[in-house]
């Protein structure tokens, strides 16, 4: 008994996990022999075969599929069905599609009971042409009947559970056609996979396109595609993500009764001239238009797109505000209002032909009025500081209007070195060139902020006061300038003239007259007041009623300024104001020219009247024989 006992209890067992590996090897058998079973009808008949499928395609999605291709049953290691050349049409010519290959990936519960129902598919090579116009889904297909069926009904609710699966595209093509564009839109280098797997399920697409050159990853979701089948709304999101252009969104997408969607929108692009040329519209861009980055509240439609709630970032500028992209009747109508606590406008310059040319002069380099530009713009703008070439102002509110060939900017208000700016101007497209408008008035500007960085002998200071209006026409910067009419009335105050003493000549001029000429040069001239008017002609501005005044001398000038050929030509004449004169004695008198181009003004002092006040000298001037009157120059007054 105890041998019996001892021997029974050392018989071995089998493992657990052989067992279990004996009966997944016998299910994998049953299953594979089922399938195999079911498979049969079709194992041998390529045209049952294909017909089965083309039926099945038909009944969900409603296209008509035509192959005369090979095709084939493989059981593993996964079910499918492979069918080569095979094209795809709706019955209103709104979609055809043509593949190197269909790949349809079965569903094994259906396959055991004798049913060949697809879960996924892949289309290899597929060429796609979509018209945007038409409407691809017949009334007869699970997709169609799920479209018309009254939303919240039971028909909705019925069509809605229609199962359908995933679909893959690989190294496809499409080509979108419609009647409102200039021409057919062609994406290649599709790789996309579109899971959908029931009509009442969100739709997910992922993968890579190719549009223009310019490759992306995209992601997609669609909450609910059927609403927006039946003209309602669904939840939207999407993700852009290439070289060109990163974007993302998150709202609501509509269908009806104009497709719209409204959301949050993240977008950045390195180039947005790149990005807009990328989309075809290759237009003049009035800037570089680098480092674009945007977030915003947006509500896009086919007609137009508003954005509020904005923050935007161009070109080293960023902006807050809103703003409109309306499609005009020619082109686009850009409007919206922005402010900025920082703008420069030296990128909006950039591409402005210069006004000067190699010859130091202005430029014959014709404008180039041909352009058409890229939008019809209404901007209103505001900036804590505003950066131009030469000159800042703070606190400035502008507009800027652009349509029918014409330009149109309004510095309504700023403030610029303890003073006030405001201006206008004006620029249309002419028969004669181009046509100038300006106006514009300071208000206790000191004017070493405004002053001219390349006239560095000469500067002046004080509290600027003035107002003017020009008008001019030409072919190119030279015409422009020689053809300036207008008028200008300046005043300055309690300010001082650097590069001239004026007070030292009129002290010296008795004792060293002649040695005047370099001493003058160091130092500069303290005004109380100083003003005059300029009649502009021509291109050439006479100066008149030119005075100014100080605690110990008085100064009258006039002359010239010739804006075209950028030269100036000022005869003045310095006396000494207060204090008493002896009788028979004169105030000692100092007169001078101030001339040459913009860019190498001179003073010349007037050499007569110096050597005059030299008593070795004056013996060898005599006075003027009778009849014949000395050169004049303007007097003080």
């Amino acid at each position: 008994m105890a041998e019996v006992a001892t021997t029974a209890s050392l018989s071995p067992q089998p493992p657990r996990r052989q067992v279990t590996r004996w009966i997944a090897a016998f299910g994998f058998l049953a299953i594979f022999l089922g399938m195999t079973v079911a498979a049969v009808p079709w194992l041998f008949s390529t045209n049952v075969l294909r017909n089965e499928i083309i039926a099945q395609i038909r009944r969900m999605t409603g296209l008509i599929a035509i192959s005369q291709g090979h095709a084939v049953f493989v059981v593993l290691p996964q079910p499918h069905i492979s069918i080569d050349n095979i094209r795809f049409a709706d019955p209103s010519g709104a979609l055809r599609i043509d593949a190197a290959y269909l790949k349809g990936y079965l569903r094994v519960a259906a396959l055991l009971q004798g049913r060949l129902e697809i879960a996924s598919a892949t289309l290899g090579e597929p060429e796609m042409v979509i018209n945007l116009d038409g409407h691809p889904m017949p009334s007869d297909s699970a997709i169609g009947r799920a479209a018309n069926a009254k939303s919240s009904s039971p028909q909705a609710t019925s069509a809605d559970e229609a199962r359908l699966g995933v679909v893959s595209l690989v190294d496809g093509s499409a080509r979108l056609t419609s009647s409102l564009g200039d021409g057919d839109l062609w994406i290649d280098a599709i790789n996309v996979t579109l899971d959908w797997r029931k009509l009442g399920a969100a739709a997910n697409l992922t993968g890579t396109a190719r549009f223009r050159g310019q490759s992306a990853d995209i992601a997609a979701i669609v909450d609910h595609p059927t609403d927006l089948m039946r003209g309602e709304q669904s939840a939207l999101s999407l993700k852009v993500n290439g070289p060109a252009l990163s974007l993302s969104a998150e709202g609501n997408l509509a269908s009806a009764p104009k497709a719209q969607s409204t959301g949050r929108i993240f977008a950045s692009a390195p180039s947005l001239r790149k990005l807009v040329e990328t989309g075809g519209y290759f237009v003049e861009l009035p800037a570089p238009f680098q480092d674009f980055a945007l977030t915003s509240d947006a509500s896009i439609g086919a007609s137009g797109a508003s954005f509020s709630n904005l923050r935007l970032q161009l070109d080293g500028n960023a902006y807050e505000g809103a703003l409109a992209v309306m499609m005009g009747q020619a082109k686009p109508i850009l409007s919206g209002t922005l402010a900025t606590s920082d703008l420069s406008l030296r990128p909006f310059l950039a591409n402005l032909s210069p006004a000067l040319g190699r010859d130091g002069q202005w430029s014959h380099d014709a404008f180039d009025l041909d352009e058409e530009n890229f939008a019809d713009v209404d901007l209103r703008v505001s900036a804590a500081r505003l950066a131009l070439p030469g000159i800042e102002l703070e606190d400035a509110a502008f507009s800027l209007m652009n349509q029918k060939q014409r330009l149109d900017i309004a510095l309504i208000e700023a403030r610029a070195y303890q003073g006030s700016v405001k201006g206008r101007a004006s620029f249309a497209k002419t028969g004669a060139g181009l046509a100038m408008h300006g106006s514009a008035v300071f208000s206790g500007v000191d004017a070493a902020g405004v002053w001219p960085n390349s006239i560095e002998s000469w500067k002046v200071e004080g509290a600027l006061t003035a107002a003017g209006n020009v008008e001019s026409t030409g072919a190119n910067m030279s015409e422009l300038m020689r053809n300036l009419n207008g008028h200008a009335q300046i005043a300055l105050e309690r300010g001082q003239i650097g590069g001239i003493n004026l007070d030292q000549a009129l002290r010296w001029i008795d004792t060293r007259p002649l040695g005047l000429a370099d001493d003058i040069r160091y130092g500069g001239t303290g005004f109380d007041e100083l003003g005059f008017s300029l009649r502009i002609a021509k291109g050439v501005a006479e100066i008149e009623d030119g005075r100014m005044r100080g605690r110990n001398l008085a100064l009258g000038f006039g002359g010239s300024i010739d804006i075209g050929e950028r030269a100036l030509n000022v005869h003045a004449t310095a006396t000494t104001a207060g204090g008493e004169v002896k009788p028979g004695a004169e105030r000692p008198k100092f007169s001078f020219d101030l001339a040459g181009s913009f860019d190498d003004l001179a003073l010349i002092p007037d050499a007569r009247s110096l050597i005059r006040q030299s008593g070795a000298a004056a013996p060898l001037f005599s006075s003027a024989p009778d009849g014949v009157k000395p050169t004049s120059s303007v007097e003080a007054h």
